[in-house]
């Protein structure tokens, strides 16, 4: 009966722990794509700075949208929460230089298996920047 037990823990502990391998694998997979596409959406919104915070935030989706595509990442694109806030500036209305920024950028938690509980509800990534350049300067 004890051999019985041994194998039968064997062979859960053989599923198991490749199944855990995998989700490690998602989860650290996406979390890097999410990270290298926060990096250009700061980039973008740090180079062109913005008229208003819906026109840009249109404007980062659609690079989001372009970088997801054409480095065919498996981050989705339709689950994907963006916010991009001022946390400092001058104006309350008008963007301008050195305009501080927060991109938040949000998944939900990546799943390979429903057997392994998840940890959190979303995948984010938050990225500060500053404001170093605005369209109407070039």
């Amino acid at each position: 009966m004890g051999q019985l037990i041994a194998v039968i823990l064997n062979i859960m502990v053989m599923l198991l722990v490749p199944l855990g391998l995998l989700q490690v694998h998602t989860v650290v997979q996406a979390r890097n794509e999410l990270l290298e596409v926060s990096v250009a959406a700061t980039k973008y919104v740090s180079n062109h700075g913005g008229t208003s915070e819906a026109n840009l935030e249109q404007e980062v989706r659609a690079l989001i949208a372009r970088e997801l595509r054409e480095k065919k990442f498996s981050v989705p694109d339709q689950d994907l929460f963006v916010s991009i806030t001022r946390t400092r500036s001058l104006d309350p209305v008008l963007w301008s230089h050195e305009d501080e920024f927060v991109v938040e950028l949000a998944i939900p938690y990546p799943r390979f298996t429903s057997w392994i509980p998840m940890p959190a509800d979303s995948l984010q990534v938050q990225r500060i920047g500053t404001v170093n350049i605005m369209d109407y300067d070039l």
